[in-house]
């Protein structure tokens, strides 16, 4: 094995242990050059090889970020799919409740401390949020404290779908909700309570009743919609 591909491994290493999830900015090339002890004509050419197989992208003038894994596959054919039928919609909410309860339960086992701090900080900000903003705005911003609990699972698969869950397919989400049904009496209450127990479960590192809270609180989601699509059907 030569020095490209030694150094190659041994960032998809890190990649995969979840040291830089999708989006994040490495550190400069000065920096990796030191850290890593490598030429730079290495470090260069094992960039432009994981940059090649999709794991990294170089934005010229700004620096080298953690590519999505699955942008360029899971999005053109997902965007064939009409995401105004509500079967499809039901599919994404269903699919939450895999996807958030695993990234709960890592995220109880594999956070860093200041990762929690900044869950907790997020779910300040999303209280003093629900008194101030209108519903639409107050649910794009709220997915940051998602988007946080999923880059703390330190996942890289998990990072990468919920990253497209949350950006790619709000709209659609959020139009398949808006109907009334999230004016409801007791809706929001519910999902207040669930960001509630969350977290507190994350803070307290509780596994198991993080799962269960996430699963919860997106299988909540799932059933107002049933609720709505059932009188159509009919």
């Amino acid at each position: 094995m030569n020095k490209v591909q030694s150094l190659c491994q041994h960032l998809e290493e890190r990649l995969l242990a979840g040291e830089w999830m999708p989006g994040d900015k490495l550190p400069a090339q000065g920096q990796l050059v030191s850290d890593l002890g490598v030429a730079r004509t290495t470090l260069r050419e094992s960039v432009g090889v994981l940059q090649r197989r999709g794991l990294l992208r170089v934005q010229h003038g700004s620096g080298t970020y953690v590519s999505n894994l699955f942008e360029q596959s899971f999005i053109p054919p997902l965007n064939q799919l009409s995401m105004n039928d509500s079967k499809a919609q039901l599919a994404v909410l269903e699919m939450r409740q895999v996807l958030e309860g695993e990234a709960a339960w890592y995220a109880c086992e594999r956070a860093s401390d200041q990762q929690l701090a900044e869950i907790g900080a997020e779910y300040q900000r999303m209280l003093e949020r629900a008194a101030n903003l209108p519903l639409l705005e107050r649910s794009k911003a709220d997915l940051k404290f998602h988007m946080l609990i999923a880059n703390a699972s330190h996942n890289l698969i998990v990072a990468s779908l919920s990253q497209l869950l949350y950006s790619k397919m709000f709209n659609t989400i959020f139009a398949a909700l808006s109907g009334g049904m999230l004016e409801q009496p007791g809706c929001m209450e519910v999902v207040d309570r669930h960001h509630s127990e969350l977290h507190m479960a994350l803070m307290q590192r509780d596994g198991v009743n993080a799962k269960r809270i996430a699963q919860a609180h997106a299988r909540h989601t799932a059933h107002m919609l049933r609720q709505q699509i059932q009188p159509q059907a009919g």
